[in-house]
């Protein structure tokens, strides 16, 4: 495990786990998504066999919404404590995120642009 899929896990971890029905519900009706829970417990089922890609894919999802990020901030604040400490998870999130889905798909990138010139 890389340590950007250990700080991934770390940061998903501090939400609630797949019994709180009530805040995934917050948070599904937030991002305006048809299904979260469910999909989360695939990405964990996921990362335990070592694929992080849909967990990031996930959090990519579900928190990149410029036009939601109120609402995303608010299901969240209820949990993390503060609004200020929602928007900080999320903006950690994403760019753990991002750093995930493009070491998982980006291989080499100095043996890209190597290819390339």
């Amino acid at each position: 495990m890389t340590y950007d899929e250990q700080q991934l896990s770390a940061l998903l971890d501090e939400l609630p786990g797949y019994s709180d029905a009530r805040f995934w519900r917050a948070l599904k009706n937030a991002a305006g998504l048809p299904r979260i829970r469910s999909t989360m417990a695939s990405a964990v089922r996921a990362a335990r066999g070592g694929d992080f890609a849909p967990m990031a894919a996930f959090v990519l999802d579900v928190f990149d919404r410029d036009a939601r990020l109120k609402e995303l901030t608010q299901a969240l604040a209820g949990h993390l404590g503060s609004t200020l400490r929602a928007h900080a998870w999320i903006s950690d999130a994403l760019v753990v995120a991002g750093r995930v889905k493009r070491a998982g798909t980006g291989g080499d990138p100095l043996g890209k642009l190597s290819g390339k010139w």
